[in-house]
């Protein structure tokens, strides 16, 4: 990675971050639909991340692969992304965010 993208990816996280701070009160109110039974199952057609806007926009920034045209490459970015500490605050099923 050279050191412009190294920069631009910390700053970016940076301010991935304050946005989860300043959106604490509603992804944390998001996290509490958790504890809904109809959210347990996360089956096909089950809705798995809720993510604000302007997050996706940074989002997307960090993780280009998230909005490729290829669909299976795009598919294998979302499950990479899920699998990482930064979609935590997005997960609205509770036994995935204490993966």
């Amino acid at each position: 990675m050279s050191e412009v993208n190294k920069d631009f990816s910390v700053q970016a996280f940076a301010v991935l971050q304050q946005m989860q701070r300043r959106d604490y009160a509603h992804l944390d109110k998001q996290m509490d639909m958790a504890k809904d039974e109809i959210v347990k199952d996360l089956s096909f057609g089950r809705l798995a991340l809720q993510i604000p806007e302007d997050h996706y926009e940074v989002l997307t920034m960090l993780y280009p692969d998230l909005q490729n045209r290829d669909a299976t490459v795009k598919t294998l970015a979302w499950k990479a992304f899920m699998d990482t500490e930064t979609s935590l605050p997005y997960k609205v099923n509770n036994k995935q965010r204490k993966m």
